[in-house]
């Protein structure tokens, strides 16, 4: 495998590294080049790095009317264990006597672990004096939640305009 000598050539064998699309031949050769290759090392964990930073920027934050708006840039997966699901709850605990929506429309998949999540979050907002409320679920993550009856609990709303206005009253 030549690949040092060819800077887009080894940029490619990086980026199918970190995608785990090698084969475990090539992946193998890989690992014993870059371990003892500074320059092979330095441009593997740059790479690493700067995936892993464009993937927390997933999580997207507006503030309207005093309301937080979380949603996903990307599709998303709130699942045990997922950044995804880590990333929205620490969010959505860091806040303090606030109001928050939350827009499930990217999400394509959640498990026990987010519902609960979920409603901890929950419990979180109503004991600092705000609402946690869920806009626009799936087909999917909508039959999810009247299947638990987390629905009768967090309030869901088919629009942005129907949530934020839900606060008014």
């Amino acid at each position: 495998m030549n690949f040092h000598d060819d800077p887009l050539r080894r940029e490619e064998v990086i980026a199918q590294y970190l995608l785990r699309r090698l084969d475990s031949e090539t992946a193998d050769q890989f690992e014993s080049h870059y371990l003892g290759c500074n320059e092979c090392f330095e441009q593997l964990a740059a790479a690493d790095l700067l995936g892993s930073g464009l993937r927390y920027i997933k999580l997207q934050r507006r503030d309207i009317s005093g309301v937080l708006l979380f949603g996903f840039a990307a599709p998303a997966e709130l699942t045990c264990g997922s950044r995804d699901l880590e990333e929205l709850t620490q969010n959505v605990l860091e806040q303090k006597d606030s109001r928050v929506v939350i827009d499930l429309s990217r999400i394509s998949r959640i498990d026990s672990t987010a519902l609960g999540q979920l409603l901890r979050m929950h419990a979180h907002l109503i004991q600092n004096r705000g609402a946690l409320k869920v806009l626009n679920p799936s087909d999917k993550v909508d039959r999810l939640l009247k299947l638990t009856g987390i629905d009768s609990v967090i309030e869901t709303y088919p629009d942005e305009r129907a949530a934020m206005e839900s606060f008014s009253g």
